[in-house]
């Protein structure tokens, strides 16, 4: 399968999804509050640093290989299970004391449910990572949106019918276990009683440096909406959660979109000019792009914000027209990253992904200090300073490669 079919069909299944995300965030933004969306944000760095550690990058090695054993996915498969059990039992006596931090009782109830998408991840990798190694895009596509829609239809049932922030927790929980059975009845993958350690060391070597970079990239992405929940109101806290979403849909459109199709089909390639080529390619037309939308999010902001999010959420307008800033070097980071994870500098990676978190937290935590205005300048700041490091990165990795190829 070519670029432009497997881009075709991740494009159906991003789109997709974001415009199931764009039409729940109508709706649900106009049933529920600041509040709900508050509290869903305190908790959102907890389940993503662990489903995080879940996916644990391993699956990557997989895609890389030339051919891939049932004992192979079974070995990934028990490792996901473990991790992902151990994460919802830390999780659920933790709670307690997470709730206790924010002075919000209900805490305790949202993590310990919301939980339960760690271990439905566990289960997800695998059949992920076989329907990605066959490049049947077209079928994650149909997957995500029937997903996305059940998923979005019980949402709205429950927030008409009062439930508040659960509408949102149960949501994701829906959407994935949705998610989850169809996967399982497209692949029909049984694990084998078999763990190998060589398949477990050789997923491992590849996964572990993209791990660790996960790692601090999750905790550096999400711990904004945590300081601003500690030193701010819960009610700013919500316009910022809920604002950084329609700021944030492009990497959590274009990401997957390059990490699905991009990265599968670039781990097939043998030579680094073609690599370099595809590179400037997506750069240019990213660029090209996200500067025209984020021109258009910051002159229209209020105008936008009333039309997707009702006009009881205009109080975030601001912060929706700095975060709009951010949109381009989030998403050149994203390019950058999967242009290296396939050259196989998955070390590199990690060195830049902390750097990156590094200057994200440091400027975070100086901003905490002043105020919560300054914590959203801070977000946006250090993303432009870490997508110039991430760009030298990957020129200087990319000359690096055409020279040891010359020289061999």
């Amino acid at each position: 399968m070519g670029f432009r079919t497997a881009i075709i069909w991740n494009g159906v299944s991003q789109l997709g999804t974001t415009g199931i995300t764009f039409i729940s965030n109508v709706i649900l933004a106009r049933l529920l509050t600041p509040d709900d969306y508050a509290i869903i944000g305190l908790v959102t760095i907890f389940i993503a640093f662990s489903q995080m550690m879940v996916d644990s990058e391993m699956g990557g090695a997989l895609l890389r290989k030339p051919t891939v054993t049932r004992t192979d996915y079974s070995t990934l498969f028990y490792y996901n299970l473990a991790v992902s059990l151990f994460l919802f039992t830390l999780l659920y006596f933790i709670a307690p004391l997470i709730a206790k931090f924010y002075s919000l009782p209900q805490l305790t109830e949202v993590v310990r449910v919301l939980s339960l998408t760690i271990i439905i991840q566990a289960f997800r990798v695998v059949q992920r990572i076989m329907i990605f190694r066959e490049f049947k895009f077209k079928t994650y596509a149909v997957i995500n949106l029937i997903s996305g829609i059940v998923s979005l239809a019980v949402a709205i049932l429950m927030a008409l019918r009062g439930y508040g922030y659960w509408a949102l927790i149960w949501q994701q929980i829906v959407q994935a276990l949705c998610n989850l059975i169809l996967m399982e009845t497209y692949n029909r993958f049984i694990p084998a009683l078999t763990f190998s350690k060589e398949s477990f060391k050789y997923q491992f070597s590849f996964g572990i440096s993209l791990l660790g970079s996960n790692t601090v990239s999750t905790i550096a992405n999400n711990i904004s909406t945590n300081i601003i929940g500690k030193i701010s109101s819960i009610e700013f806290t919500g316009y910022y959660t809920q604002v950084s979403k329609l700021t944030n849909f492009c990497q959590s459109s274009i990401g997957p979109i390059l990490d699905q199709s991009v990265f599968p089909i670039l781990a097939k390639y043998d030579k680094v000019e073609d690599i370099r080529a595809t590179y400037y390619r997506f750069l240019k037309l990213l660029t090209m792009a996200l500067i025209a939308l984020s021109i258009l999010c910051i002159v229209f902001a209020r105008p936008i914000i009333s039309l997707v999010l009702g006009d009881q959420w205009l109080g975030g307008a601001f912060i929706f027209q700095i975060l709009s800033l951010g949109m381009l070097p989030a998403t050149l980071q994203i390019l950058c990253r999967t242009i290296l994870k396939t050259l196989g500098t998955t070390k590199r990676v990690l060195y830049l992904e902390t750097i990156k978190s590094v200057i994200i937290i440091a400027l975070l935590i100086g901003a905490a200090f002043i105020n919560s205005d300054f914590v959203v300048w801070a977000v946006v700041i250090s993303q432009m300073i870490s997508c110039v490091i991430w760009l030298i990165a990957t020129e200087k990795e990319l000359k690096h490669k055409l020279v040891k190829v010359e020289e061999a």
